[in-house]
């Protein structure tokens, strides 16, 4: 080098050292990495309704008269005789049962495809249940439930803060008088974390807003109408990073406007690993297996023989979740293990894209 050159700056090596991008602090690029959002596991609250069911019956609806002829002493003689009628008569019956009503706390919980880091992102999330309630109604039918939910979710404050908004929609099948199609409540989601540091690690607190913008829900067996309720939904959560492991949990409380209504309070645990993990342009970065735990404690409506109903839970879910750049692919199911079980099993999708 000529005498006075000065000496060339050394090259920025942290985009290669850093094994997770780092676009900003907090929702961006670095949340990505470190862990996936939570399945979920909950799916409705139960009321008792008068369930009618008609089905066609033969059976005998009046008589007619004919004239035979029948051999008395060798001689035939004319008779009159009655003869009944038979035809296809629909009988309805009414059996009273503990059912769910489409939006009535369905997709509504911070662990329905949510964590408590704040992130930016869009997503879609879809839930498939089958066998609700069927240990509390023999005889009643299969009811299934469909919910697929669309969501969004923006953050503020350097990515220490988010806000977002949900809306699920709900397809129920069963017996005629429970089947029904509706747009349930809409939930608007805030979260703020009081640690979110570079490592991956979080600890936020937050509030779910479910307001009523559903479709009436009928009536019960005493003729009151099904309580509608505003839900307010406080939570606590963390997350804590262990180089390719994670393990995060989520306790929240669910209290209605409306006395009737169920006050909840639910404790989730999730982990996940990072059996694959690729950074930088390869479309497929990680795979992460994940398990969660859930449990539900409803702080009244506990008697099976009330106008509303929710058991005591605890609901397993396992899944696996695909990373892309930009989004997440995830599939799971969800069991419960306590009776009466509120329903049979739970097939989860969910599909998160961050910008």
């Amino acid at each position: 080098m000529p005498p006075g050159t000065p000496p060339a700056a050394a090259p920025d090596l942290s985009a290669l050292t850093t094994p997770f991008a780092t676009g900003t602090e907090g929702g961006g690029l670095q949340g990505r990495s470190f862990n996936e959002t939570f399945d979920g596991d909950f799916a409705t609250v139960f009321y008792r309704k008068n369930i009618f069911s008609t089905r066609i019956v033969r059976q005998q609806v009046g008589t007619r008269q004919e004239v035979r002829t029948i051999i008395v002493r060798g001689q035939p003689v004319q008779v009159v005789v009655t003869v009944p009628v038979f035809g296809d008569v629909p009988v309805t019956t009414v059996q009273q049962a503990l059912v769910p009503v489409p939006g009535r706390y369905s997709g509504i919980s911070i662990v329905d495809n949510d964590s408590p880091r704040p992130t930016d992102r869009v997503y879609f999330n879809y839930s498939y249940y089958d066998g609700i309630g069927a240990q509390m109604n023999p005889g009643l039918g299969n009811i299934t439930m469909n919910r697929p939910m669309l969501g969004f979710e923006k953050t503020f404050l350097n990515g220490d803060a988010s806000i977002g908004m949900r809306v699920p929609f709900i397809q129920m099948n069963g017996p005629p008088g429970v089947g029904a199609d509706a747009i349930g409540d809409t939930s608007i989601l805030s979260k703020y974390a009081f640690i979110n540091d570079p490592n991956g690690n979080v600890l936020s607190t937050g509030l779910i807003v479910t307001v009523p913008t559903g479709p009436a829900g009928g009536t019960m067996v005493d003729g009151s109408e099904v309580p509608h309720s505003t839900l307010f939904q406080p939570w606590l959560g963390f997350v804590q990073v262990f180089d390719r492991a994670y393990v995060q949990g989520i306790t929240a409380l669910i209290v209605p406007t409306d006395g009737r209504d169920t006050t909840l309070w639910g404790n989730s645990l999730g982990m996940g690993y990072w059996l694959y993990r690729a950074d930088g342009d390869r479309l497929i970065r990680g795979i992460i297996p994940v398990a969660e735990v859930h449990v539900r404690t409803p702080f009244n409506n506990r008697e099976p023989s009330g106008l509303v109903y929710l058991q005591d839970q605890v609901n397993l879910t396992g899944g696996l979740h695909v990373r892309f750049p930009r989004a997440s692919l995830g599939g799971g199911e969800c069991v419960p293990v306590v009776s009466p079980r509120p329903w049979n099993v739970e097939a989860i999708a969910s599909f998160n894209c961050w910008f």
